[in-house]
């Protein structure tokens, strides 16, 4: 790390100065009221821009004679005061960003005025005296090793700083523009050979019913509409000779499978079936020499195992590649081909970046344990590769190959997902978006039944849980950077924040019987673990369990044990129940098994199996499907038992509709039709204890654009 005495002058950063001698900071030249330690942070914080500067380096820097319990205090607090002065937000951050579990980066757009290295020591300009008894031919020595050692770490240091001031010139030489601002979402950009044009999905012409192929020269304003085969998904590349374009296509009604189409309209030709509709971020990429396409698919007859496939455009066959890796996701072949990178999913929340040598075959891991990786794109020379990551507002990453262990987030963008890499000229394509999702209040007693937007932010909230009482509502948002629990009352009032983990996988949350604790689960430390929290506020505390990757915990009606589901996501999930107070936990269903809840009555525990309801007595045994429930998401939570039935919801035609199933008749009533649909992950639609309401969370707003980098060296 840098010592804040090394920078001298002035740091420039949007309206901003940061005047380090004396310590001030300024906006449009006037001076900012800033208390000490924010001040200090901040210092500390703009003297590493761009580069990770952990919590325990502030601890030791800035409060080194302080407990960490009041320095995590006092830095919170600082963070809070500055984003508050600088307008900005760990959500959509512009200036400094949260890494969750590790610190903070600077990640402002500056300029450094009259800065300078830090000054030599002075030396003395009369010899020095040797000690008496010291020969002469040797007090030399010493001082010779002393300066080999200063000329190294001053080389050493300005090497640093040059090459500090290259990658901000570098960054300062980037120009960021909207490619489309079209109505409606786009998905899935892909540059032309040239990097003249771009290929993207688009559902603005078919008012969200679902994605067609696209064309778009830069410059122009129109885009040139390629098919008319709307799909639910869409994911495209474009081959190296500029002939072709591939369309990896998910659609309910209409075929499904890989195509290929002229880029400038025609008949499609199919060249492959998809064996499901299963789907994670861009999945197709060519060969340099167009001789194969990589994509990836989901054969219904592997449990939850995403294969990555090579595709012979010669013959049309396909090969499965080896990965040693239950989930690979987002293949792209390297510019020059003799490398294929992927995304190998370890587990929800943890991922690793991979190449494989296609040459002899060898598997090397250079992004480890990273919170998600949303797509992947080479640069041009093939030495660094771009991708992005949702963690903290989604920003778009950078990793080399030769240092992948300096990856650093770019000053570029917010809610970025596929990234695209023109490999004839200085340009990147990237997927911004913006989603809004509420939760929603359904009144069950009027007829029809009415709904109202309840919890809102500009974020997102979902998985919500009504106290016993009804007066008041947990749920999981992500309003303050990253998913954490939150309680409100039940009117939407009075919210406040429970956990403050910094994780991107905190949620779930579940009121005990007697309303005096919270069960949630967590991904704090990379594994999946169950925590109790005082719903009016205090310290989360870890229920000791003797199994390990633990989620989706619900109690019991009378308090005495907590179910909760159980899996590493390498193998089949499995319900468990523990002890309230945690210890030694006992497997339930003989069957695979997920998302645990159990009746009103507390007389049956309700799981999902393979997008069936399935039921089993308290204790495991009996497991049976439930008779007369139709098909459910695959996601498995939208469904809640009340004493009413079980409510879920429905997804015919296209449309969200909540219905009921009543447990003794087996029939099923229309409830509520949503005006707009629900996220891909509800979490749960809780029904009040005295059955006269209940709570969905829905997509309010979504907006996506695609926009342009130039000038990407």
């Amino acid at each position: 790390m840098t010592d804040r005495a090394e920078v001298s002058g002035s740091i420039r950063f949007a309206p901003f100065e940061l005047v380090l001698e004396p310590e001030e900071l300024r906006k449009n030249g006037i001076r900012v009221k800033v208390s000490g330690q924010a001040l200090q942070v901040l210092i500390v914080l703009a003297s590493e821009p761009g580069r990770l500067v952990t919590r325990e380096h502030l601890h030791k820097v800035l409060w080194p004679a302080t407990s960490f319990g009041d320095f995590e205090h006092g830095l919170n607090a600082a963070v809070n005061r500055l984003r508050e002065i600088l307008g900005d937000s760990a959500a959509n951050p512009r200036y400094i960003e949260t890494i969750p579990r590790q610190g903070y980066r600077f990640i402002a757009a500056m300029k450094v005025e009259d800065e300078q290295v830090a000054s030599l020591p002075h030396l003395a300009t009369e010899p020095a005296r040797p000690p008496a008894k010291l020969p002469l031919r040797r007090w030399w020595i010493p001082l010779a090793i002393a300066a080999c050692i200063l000329i190294g770490l001053v080389g050493l240091r300005l090497k640093t700083r040059l090459d500090e001031a290259s990658r901000l010139s570098r960054i300062q030489r980037i120009s960021v523009v909207p490619l489309t601002s079209l109505p409606g979402d786009v998905t899935s950009p892909a540059f032309s050979p040239d990097g003249s044009e771009v290929a993207f999905g688009w559902d603005g012409e078919t008012n969200g019913a679902g994605y067609d192929l696209y064309v778009k020269v830069i410059g122009s304003e129109n885009p040139l509409r390629i098919t008319r085969h709307p799909s639910e998904k869409l994911s495209i590349a474009w081959s190296p000779d500029g002939r072709t374009i591939a369309i990896s296509r998910v659609s309910k009604e209409g075929p499904s499978g890989i195509f290929l189409v002229p880029p400038t309209g025609g008949p499609e030709r199919k060249i492959y079936s998809r064996s499901s509709t299963y789907w994670y971020g861009n999945e197709l990429s060519w060969s340099p020499d167009g001789k194969y396409l990589a994509f990836t698919d989901h054969p219904e007859t592997s449990y939850q195992s995403i294969i990555l496939y090579l595709l012979s455009m010669s013959t049309l066959k396909t090969m499965p590649v080896k990965t040693d890796c239950k989930d690979s996701v987002s293949p792209a072949f390297a510019p020059k081909g003799e490398l294929l990178a992927w995304v190998c999913l370890d587990k929800w929340g943890s991922e690793s970046l991979r190449l494989l040598n296609l040459g002899d075959g060898s598997t090397t891991e250079i992004l480890k344990g990273h919170e998600m990786i949303g797509g992947i794109a080479w640069s041009r020379g093939g030495d660094n590769i771009f991708f992005s990551s949702p963690v903290m507002g989604g920003g778009l990453w950078e990793v080399g190959l030769t240092h992948p262990e300096r990856a650093q987030r770019l000053p570029i963008g917010h809610d970025v997902s596929d990234v695209t890499v023109s490999l004839s000229g200085h340009r990147l394509v990237y997927l911004q978006s913006s989603t809004n999702t509420n939760i929603w209040r359904l009144d069950l007693q009027g007829s029809p039944a009415q709904a109202h937007k309840l919890i809102v932010s500009s974020a997102e909230q979902e998985s919500a849980s009504i106290s016993p009482d009804g007066r008041r509502i947990a749920f999981e948002s992500d309003r303050s950077g990253v998913l954490e629990i939150w309680v409100c009352d039940a009117d939407g009032s009075n919210v406040l924040q429970l956990t403050s983990f910094g994780v991107i996988a905190t949620g779930t949350p579940r009121w005990s019987p007697d309303g005096g604790l919270i069960a949630f689960d967590s991904r704090l430390g990379g594994e999946s673990n169950l925590y109790t929290v005082d719903p009016a506020g205090g310290v989360p505390a870890k229920l000791n369990i003797d199994v390990s990757d633990n989620s989706m915990p619900s109690w019991s009606p009378d308090g005495k044990w907590i179910y909760f589901m159980q899996g590493d996501d390498t193998a089949e999930p499995s319900v468990w129940r523990v002890p309230s107070q945690g210890g030694h936990a006992v497997q339930l269903a003989s069957v695979p098994a997920a998302t645990p809840l159990a009746s009103p009555d507390g007389q049956y525990v309700y799981f999902f199996r393979n997008k069936k309801l399935w039921r089993m007595m308290p204790d495991g045994s009996s497991p049976e499907e439930v008779k007369g429930m139709p098909e459910l998401s695959f996601q498995g939570t939208e469904w809640f038992p009340s004493k009413a039935g079980i409510y879920f919801m429905s997804h015919e035609n296209g449309k969200a509709t909540i219905e009921l199933y009543d447990t003794r008749t087996q029939k099923i009533s229309p409830v509520f039709s949503l005006e707009k649909s629900p996220p891909y992950w509800i979490g749960a639609m809780p029904v009040s204890p005295d059955g006269k309401w209940m709570l969905f969370p829905q997509v309010d707003a979504h907006s996506s654009n695609l926009m342009l980098v130039e000038n990407m060296q």
